[in-house]
């Protein structure tokens, strides 16, 4: 988003309205109180948007969602190993502490003077 005074407004117009074309919001403040949007049309269109189309761009959405999540949940399902989130994880750490076990451990009785 973009804030622009009057001034900066009058002198950079071409710019400004290009930037808005393009779906840059910008918003145009006088000194430091905001006095006006300039949106593209598009975006406009949405201010005017009745109720029931307003209604309707939303459940649309969330079908869309709905669809994302079931497709997430098949592409990338846990494996069917019979166990439960937390025996997975207690078995993750017996794995984890087996490794640490077998690892030599250093002798801190002894000094090294």
């Amino acid at each position: 988003m973009r804030v622009v005074t009057p001034t900066e407004m009058r002198k950079r117009l071409g710019e400004i309205l290009d930037a808005a074309s393009a779906g840059e919001r910008i918003l145009i403040e006088r000194d430091h109180r905001p006095i006006a949007w300039l949106v593209s049309p598009e975006d406009a269109r949405r201010f005017d948007e009745d109720k029931e189309a307003k209604i309707a761009r939303s459940l649309a959405a969330l079908d869309r969602l709905t669809e994302l999540s079931e497709r997430i949940a098949m592409e990338h399902a846990p494996p069917d190993d019979g166990l439960t989130d937390a025996a997975w994880i207690q078995e993750e750490r017996e794995r984890r502490m087996d490794r640490i076990d077998g690892l030599p451990h250093p002798d801190w009785s002894q000094d090294d003077d």
